[in-house]
């Protein structure tokens, strides 16, 4: 009887603390406030709550990032949490905002002075929006004020492709190439083009007379990685991908390919270095579907794969990809690894592919 009189207070009292500590939970959760949040993951580091704790953190550091109505948040979110299951959100609104940003600047200029470059580019973001109709009257704005402008005909290219009308596109890709054929831009633009179309013959001369050209060009080596992906040479791939990081160290988007193309190559451990490298790094605007993508392969080769083991393309890194070639394209191999070039009519892989590069402001 004496134990039991000394082990009820006991028993009462951590019953009450359980019940304060999932008041406090309750209470810092419903307050939204990063700090009190951060107070009690500190306070209660054995509480089978601070699971949840973290997750609501992450949840409340979204919300006041968005909050902000600019950028600077959302990328300082992005650089210090890289690797928040958030983080592909962030980085597809910060994406958005970016581009919104720049087509504000670009419609300003224009009102100062309707030049042909600016609405080139301006189409180009209306484009990769998916906004069809709007990219393509200011292509066709652009040639009007001068008829030889290459990168409206490569995008006007992109868009008849996009929509199915691949006589157009070829035409357009022609002119393109008629008016300006060593131009680099438009060397990339064909081989981006031929890549997507199904004729990785056209696409490889494209590239690699731009190559010829400009061996340093490194949007050429990372499309031809690319390239080599779409046909399963994963060896010639990794070798284009190592190409960009020794002319760019900034490289993050490239660590992604890198990854897919050694998990497509069997090499599990490789793949996980690069991936978690990528996940690390601080995105872009542009990365947030890779982020997500990186993010379930790291899951899954850390989940069924024994690191070295495993012969070549027996990991599939991206089994969602169903790229199915337009009607009047050759087959294409397998694709394992990655998404399709183009979705929806938007080039995942940045700008300069179609309609030229980004001005220098």
């Amino acid at each position: 009887m004496r134990f039991a009189s000394i082990l009820f207070p006991v028993i009462v009292a951590l019953v009450a603390g359980c019940a304060s500590v999932e008041r406090q939970y309750r209470n810092v959760v419903e307050s939204r406030d990063e700090e009190r949040i951060r107070k009690f993951i500190r306070s209660h580091p054995e509480s089978p709550l601070i699971m949840d704790a973290v997750v609501v953190l992450d949840t409340v550091r979204l919300e006041n990032a968005i909050a902000d109505s600019g950028t600077a948040s959302l990328k300082h979110l992005l650089q210090a949490y890289p690797t928040s299951p958030l983080a592909p959100e962030a980085s597809r609104i910060l994406a958005t905002r970016i581009r919104d940003e720049e087509m504000v600047m670009l419609r300003t200029e224009l009102i100062e002075e309707e030049r042909p470059d600016l609405l080139v580019e301006l189409a180009d973001r209306h484009r990769n929006k998916g906004e069809f109709d709007t990219a393509d009257s200011l292509y066709n704005r652009a040639l009007v004020l001068d008829p030889n402008v290459p990168a409206a005909h490569t995008g006007l290219a992109q868009i008849y492709l996009s929509q199915g009308k691949h006589q157009q596109a070829d035409e357009e890709i022609d002119t393109a190439r008629m008016l300006a054929p060593t131009n680099p831009a438009v060397l990339l633009a064909a081989g981006e083009y031929y890549r997507i179309i199904g004729r990785p013959d056209l696409a490889i001369n494209s590239f690699q007379s731009l190559l010829n050209q400009e061996p340093d060009n490194i949007q050429a080596h990372l499309n031809l990685g690319l390239l080599y992906l779409d046909v399963g040479k994963n060896m010639l791939a990794i070798w284009s991908f190592m190409k960009v990081t020794e002319l760019d160290r900034d490289n993050v988007a490239v660590l992604y390919h890198l990854g897919v193309a050694y998990a497509d190559q069997g090499d599990g451990t490789t793949a996980v270095r690069y991936l978690d490298q990528y996940i690390r790094s601080p995105h872009t605007e542009e990365d947030s579907a890779n982020l997500a993508k990186a993010q379930d392969l790291v899951e899954r080769l850390r989940g069924d794969v024994k690191y070295g083991e495993g012969g070549a393309g027996s990991v599939v890194a991206d089994p969602d990809n169903r790229k199915t070639p337009p009607p009047s394209a050759a087959p294409k191999p397998r694709n394992p690894g990655r998404q399709p070039g183009v979705v929806g009519g938007v080039n995942p892989y940045g700008r300069g592919a179609w309609g030229g590069g980004k001005r220098n402001r």
